[in-house]
């Protein structure tokens, strides 16, 4: 009888998850649309656009349509879900005991919906392989254009975007992100090293083309990355050929290639760009100030925190809690004592508990395909991606706010997805193991009403 119940429950799951499909194909092509719509600035670029407000426009409408769909009624939410409304409605609870209540409504409750509505549409809407790739394709192509799209400006126009100070009244330009983008030097650097690992375990094996495309791209990345004088952004790089060297079974050769490629960047180098980069390991550069100015700041930010301990200032408050607190007009930039400004140590524990979800989700697909699936299989190599991008992210959070970026949503939603994707395989095999879908849909009659239906 146990038996019966386990497999009819794989029926219905796998004939539900069809019908739901069906019912959300034209909320995942919006999806896919406010993808690029997001990242390539669209409104900003065509102005009817902005005007009508597309984005919001588009967001409505996509939930809208998850909404009323028959199969979305009586989900259950799933434990990353749970921790992320609870920092949600934590936030609004919080909103009578800040000190900036108006910035709170005002401000900090959009930005998270705007971060957080990822996670919401992508555990929504990914529910095969086939959409997890296409989305992975838009999600590149769409950030591969971020970072082309500056280049071409600095190599047709000598565009560079911002500068950093060096001392002594000497200023170096740094690429950022191209006019109708929003990004700075090191948002950008954080887009080559969010799609690198993508680049590099799901592009390049594909076949002899793309392995040809990944080794074309990858020196042009390399090549942004250094215009931007990012110190975190090759801190994040140097984790990223980390990750891929502690999971490759060819060590000696990417050793090999690793010495050769970073002597052949450092002799590029420019004079500044090698001071910038030495700043991180030696206090005898220009640009050790400002290193040291981060480290101070990471003091200062975290006593802002520890002025409102429990409850924050407020969600989104940041920047104007450092600016009253000892007058520094920028938000914190890591994301621990950002999250901690904010919604306080209440909320940065939930905050932990949602990445801490996030990170059992991958641990546990992972385990499941490796199991079950080869290493050349489509997600297993979207895991490997996956994992090595969180360890990167990991380390950026150390120099990077994000508490209301896309981010980690996005990935919060991805990991959700790739967890059921993996016990969708589990399922199929056991599935197999007692005759297929098909046998036992012919074998009960209750399956066959269900399939009916």
């Amino acid at each position: 009888m146990f038996f019966r119940e386990d497999v009819m429950q794989v029926v219905c799951d796998v004939l539900s998850k069809k019908n739901y499909e069906k019912e959300t194909e034209l909320a995942f092509n919006l999806y896919l649309f406010y993808l690029v719509s997001f990242f390539l600035h669209i409104p900003s670029r065509i102005n009817f656009l902005g005007a009508i407000r597309l984005d919001f426009l588009l967001v409505g409408l996509i939930v809208f349509l998850i909404m009323s769909s028959a199969s979305y009624k009586g989900s259950k939410l799933d434990l990353s879900s749970r921790y992320l409304i609870s920092i949600f409605l934590y936030s609004i609870f919080c909103i009578p005991f800040v000190k900036w209540p108006g910035s709170v409504i005002s401000n900090g409750l959009i930005e998270f919906i705007k971060g957080a509505i990822f996670y919401f549409f992508t555990v929504n809407l990914i529910l095969s392989e086939k959409r997890l790739k296409i989305l992975l394709v838009v999600f590149v192509s769409s950030n591969l254009i971020r970072v082309f799209e500056p280049l071409f400006l600095h190599l047709t126009e000598g565009y560079m975007g911002s500068r950093t100070y060096l001392g002594s009244g000497d200023f170096a330009g740094r690429l950022s992100g191209a006019p109708s983008d929003t990004i700075n030097s090191n948002g950008l650097a954080f887009v080559i090293a969010t799609i690198f690992p993508f680049l590099h375990y799901v592009l390049s094996p594909i076949n002899k083309k793309s392995f040809l495309v990944y080794i074309a791209v990858v020196p042009v990345l390399l090549y942004v990355m250094s215009l931007t004088l990012s110190r975190s952004g090759m801190l994040a790089l140097g984790i990223i050929a980390f990750g891929i060297f502690f999971k490759s079974k060819r060590k000696a050769l990417l050793i090999i290639l690793g010495v050769v490629g970073i002597s052949i960047m450092w002799m590029s180098f420019s004079g500044t760009q090698k001071d910038r980069y030495l700043s991180i390991v030696s206090d005898d550069t220009r640009s050790s100030a400002s290193a040291e100015g981060r480290i101070d700041s990471f003091f200062k930010d975290l006593g802002v925190a520890m002025n409102r301990p429990i409850f924050g200032h407020g969600l989104g408050t940041s920047r104007e809690a450092n600016f009253h607190a000892y007058g520094r007009d920028q938000p914190s930039h890591v994301l621990w004592t950002e999250t901690w400004q904010e919604i306080g140590v209440i909320g940065l524990i939930l905050f932990l508990l949602y990445l801490k979800s996030m990170i059992s989700n991958f641990r546990e697909a992972g385990r499941i395909v490796r199991a079950n699936l080869k290493e050349s299989d489509f997600l297993f190599r979207c895991l490997q991606a996956m994992q090595v991008w969180l360890l990167m992210n990991i380390l950026f959070s150390f120099a990077s706010y994000g508490l209301k970026s896309y981010e980690w949503y996005f990935f919060g939603g991805l990991s959700v997805v790739v967890y059921k994707l993996a016990n969708k395989i589990t399922a199929d095999k056991d599935g197999s193991e007692h005759g297929g879908i098909k046998k036992v849909v012919e074998k009960y009659p209750l399956a066959r009403r269900i399939r009916g239906q």
